[in-house]
C-alpha cells in the first residue's frame, strides 16, 4: 500500500490575500516621505535594503516589516510618522481575511483525499490568527510556521511527519520559498502565480525536477482531488 499523499500548502498569497496590504503601506509610506522632501526612489531603495538586512534577524510578518519602517523613518529624521506606522502594523496583523477564489471549496475536496499541512513563514501568533479568522483550520491535518523555507526546512518536515518525498508536494506562489528549495529536497512542486510578488521572493525556477504550473487554486482539484 502506498503511503498517503501529502500536500504542503503555503498560506500568504496562496490561500488568502497578503502582499496587497504591505504594498499599500509601502506606497503610502513612500508618499508621506516624498511630501517631506525625500525622493521616491531613495525612499524605496532605503526601505528595500533595510528590509533585506533585517529579515535575516527578525524574519517575516507585520511586526518585522513595520520595524523596518520605523528604522527608516528614524534614520531620515521623520519621527512624526511613527504613530502612523504603528497603526499600519495593527491593521496588517488583524485585517479581515480575503480568501483566494475557490479556496474553501477546493480545500474541502482535497481534505478528504490527501494529508494537508499548512506551511507558512512568519510570526506564529500572527499566522495562527489569520488561519483562525479564515475558517480554514478544520481542513488541515497539521500546521507548520517556520522562520525560513529552505532545503533544510523541507528535510526536517519530511522527518518530523514521517513523509515520503515522492508522495509529498509543496504548493505555493513563491519560486524562492515554495518551489526551488522543495524541489531540491526531492518534493513535487506546484506553482500558483499571484498577481504581484514581493521582490524578495522573485527567483528563477531551478532546472532540476518538475513543477506543475496552475492558473488558480481551484485547478488543484483536477490533479489531487
Amino acid at each position: 500500500m502506498q503511503p498517503q499523499r501529502t500536500l504542503l500548502i503555503d498560506a500568504d498569497d496562496t490561500l488568502w490575500e497578503n502582499n496587497i496590504y504591505y504594498d499599500l503601506a509601502i506606497n503610502e509610506f513612500v508618499a508621506r516621505l516624498a511630501a517631506r522632501g525625500v525622493p521616491v526612489e531613495s525612499a524605496q531603495e532605503t526601505l528595500w535594503q533595510t528590509e533585506q538586512r533585517n529579515i535575516k534577524i527578525t524574519g517575516y510578518g507585520s511586526a518585522a516589516f513595520c520595524a523596518s519602517l520605523h528604522e527608516v523613518a528614524r534614520g531620515l529624521g521623520v519621527t512624526d510618522l511613527e504613530p502612523w506606522i504603528t497603526e499600519q502594523e495593527h491593521f496588517i496583523c488583524h485585517h479581515p481575511i480575503e480568501l483566494m477564489t475557490g479556496v474553501w471549496e477546493t480545500l474541502s475536496l482535497l481534505h478528504s483525499k490527501n494529508h494537508l499541512i499548512m506551511l507558512t513563514k512568519g510570526c506564529t501568533d500572527e499566522q495562527l490568527g489569520k488561519l483562525d479568522r479564515s475558517g480554514l483550520a478544520p481542513f488541515f491535518h497539521g500546521t507548520e510556521i517556520v522562520f525560513e523555507k529552505s532545503v533544510e526546512t523541507y528535510h526536517a518536515l519530511l522527518q518530523k511527519h514521517a513523509l515520503v518525498a515522492e508522495r509529498t508536494w509543496m504548493i505555493g506562489n513563491s519560486p524562492r520559498s515554495d518551489i526551488n528549495p522543495a524541489k531540491a529536497a526531492g518534493l513535487g512542486t506546484v506553482f500558483i502565480p499571484y498577481h504581484t510578488t514581493w521582490q524578495h521572493e522573485i527567483e528563477e525556477f531551478a532546472p532540476n525536477g518538475t513543477t506543475l504550473m496552475l492558473e488558480s487554486f481551484e485547478d488543484l482539484a483536477r490533479h489531487f482531488g
